[in-house]
């Protein structure tokens, strides 16, 4: 929950979100930004020097906000409810009920999803990706990825 007190003004609050950051996640849902550590540590020193920098100025200004410890990342491909194969129903415990008629005629649009609430056919999720993160480990510090020109 945010704070409604405030020393910036409305038309400052509303510059700042609808500015760079807003537009840069576009229409996604996303409320977090992903960015792989072997990918940042293969960038350019000078490069490194302002995104930590930014970091900082990001971590430093929010202090007073209680932040979990750590979070967990995991790989996943976005899809419809609809788009779900038999093999992500059962992994990730989705279900859907029998014809809504009963005479097996009609598939119905409802899924229900491990916790038991329901789901449109159209509602999105994320099924973890077969393979894995395609970006390579860090290695604490060993791997490079070569930037492209």
């Amino acid at each position: 929950m945010t704070d409604t007190a405030t020393t910036i003004s409305p038309d400052e609050r509303r510059a700042r979100l609808d500015g760079p950051v807003h537009h840069f996640f576009g229409l996604t849902y996303s409320n977090y930004q992903v960015i792989p550590r072997a990918l940042m540590q293969s960038m350019p020193v000078e490069w490194q020097e302002r995104m930590v920098a930014c970091i900082e100025e990001l971590q430093a200004a929010y202090t007073h906000l209680d932040h979990p410890d750590t979070y967990e990342v995991t790989a996943a491909v976005e899809c419809e409810y609809s788009d779900l194969n038999d093999a992500d129903m059962r992994q990730l415990g989705i279900t859907q009920p029998d014809a809504a008629d009963g005479d097996g005629d009609e598939i119905p649009d409802v899924f229900y999803d491990k916790r038991g609430d329901e789901h449109q056919s159209w509602e999105r999720l994320l099924v973890p990706r077969v393979g894995g993160d395609p970006i390579p480990h860090y290695d604490r510090g060993r791997t490079f990825v070569e930037p492209a020109a």
